[in-house]
C-alpha cells in the first residue's frame, strides 16, 4: 500500500513549536497564511518573525508583538542558522505535503479549477458535498484532506492517475540498475571526419 497515504492516514504526533503545541496543518490554516502572504507558504526567504506568525496561526493563537520569553527564543533562533533551518525543516515536516498522493500528470485538472475557485474552497466544497461536516473539511490534516478529494474525484469519475510509493521504489531501482550512457568526444564506427554516415 501506498507509504503516503499510510503516513497521511497515521494521525500526527503533537507538535510543539517555540514552545507551543500546534494543531495538525490544515487547509484552514494554509488560507490564513495565504492571506497574509507568509513566505513558509509562498516559497520566499523566511524571517525568524515570518516563522513566529507562522506558528500563533498553527497554534489558533492571535497574532501579536513577541512577549519576553518569545522574543528571547526568537534572539535564540536568530543568532542560530543551524537552529533556525533546523526549526523550517520541522515546520515543513508538519506540514506533511510530502504525504499528499503523487499523480503521473504534471497538473491534475479539476472541476473547481475550471471556474477559478481556489484550489483549498474546492476540496472543502467537495468534502462537504460528500457529507464531511464543515468543520471537519477545514480542520483535518490537509494531506487527509488532499487524499480523500481525490479518492472523491474518482470515484466521480475523473480520471486520476496516481504514483504509489512502490512505482516510485520500481523506477529509482530501475535507473540504478541501468548503465550509466557513456559519452566520448571519439569518432564512432562508420562515421566519416564530416560526421556523416
Amino acid at each position: 500500500m501506498d507509504r503516503r497515504f499510510l503516513a497521511a492516514f497515521t494521525d500526527p504526533a503533537p507538535v510543539r513549536m517555540l514552545g507551543r503545541l500546534v494543531y495538525p496543518f490544515c487547509l484552514k490554516h494554509r488560507v490564513r497564511l495565504e492571506a497574509i502572504e507568509s513566505p513558509l507558504i509562498t516559497g520566499a526567504d523566511v524571517s525568524v518573525m515570518d516563522y513566529y506568525v507562522a506558528v500563533l496561526v498553527c497554534a489558533e493563537e492571535p497574532v501579536g508583538p513577541p512577549g519576553i520569553i518569545d522574543r528571547l527564543r526568537l534572539m535564540r533562533l536568530s543568532s542560530s542558522f543551524i537552529k533556525f533551518h533546523r526549526e523550517l525543516r520541522k515546520f515543513r515536516d508538519f506540514v506533511m505535503v510530502d504525504h499528499w498522493p503523487k499523480y503521473w500528470d504534471k497538473q491534475v485538472k479539476s472541476e473547481s479549477a475550471a471556474v477559478g475557485i481556489p484550489w483549498p474552497l474546492g476540496v472543502v466544497a467537495n468534502l462537504i458535498a460528500s457529507g464531511v461536516p464543515e468543520q471537519r473539511a477545514w480542520e483535518m490534516p490537509e494531506c487527509q484532506a488532499v487524499w480523500l478529494n481525490t479518492a472523491l474525484a474518482a470515484r466521480k469519475g475523473v480520471d486520476v492517475n496516481l504514483l504509489s510509493t512502490e512505482e516510485e521504489d520500481f523506477m529509482e531501482e530501475m535507473r540504478l540498475a541501468s548503465p550509466p550512457e557513456v559519452k566520448t568526444n571519439e569518432p564512432h564506427a562508420g562515421v566519416s571526419d564530416q560526421g556523416q554516415v
